[in-house]
């Protein structure tokens, strides 16, 4: 009776090849989603669980706020505007 079923299953993957091929590979996709998952899941909580004493481990967050007058840009573009105003301070006076 196993083997009736193993046969028609085949026979079904190998008429509908098209539809077989998109089920099977939706089915791979699912699944390696679901293990990537799972380890990066598995991954975050057995972090620095290593430590004798791993329940007194805490985690310090800080929001830093900027500054209320602008910051000074760090470009290329920014120095070239700098150097830029200076020559033509220097060439316009007198």
């Amino acid at each position: 009776m196993l083997e009736n079923y193993f046969r028609i299953a085949l026979r079904n993957l190998w008429r509908h090849r098209v539809f077989s091929f998109l089920n099977i590979l939706g089915l791979t996709v699912g699944m390696t989603a679901c293990f990537l998952i799972f380890l990066y899941v598995h991954f975050e909580l057995s972090y620095d669980a290593y430590h004798s004493k791993a329940d007194r481990i805490y985690r310090l967050v800080t929001d830093i706020k900027p500054q209320p007058r602008p910051l000074i840009r760090a470009s290329p573009q920014a120095r070239w505007q700098s150097i830029y105003r200076l020559i033509f301070r220097r060439w316009r006076q007198p």
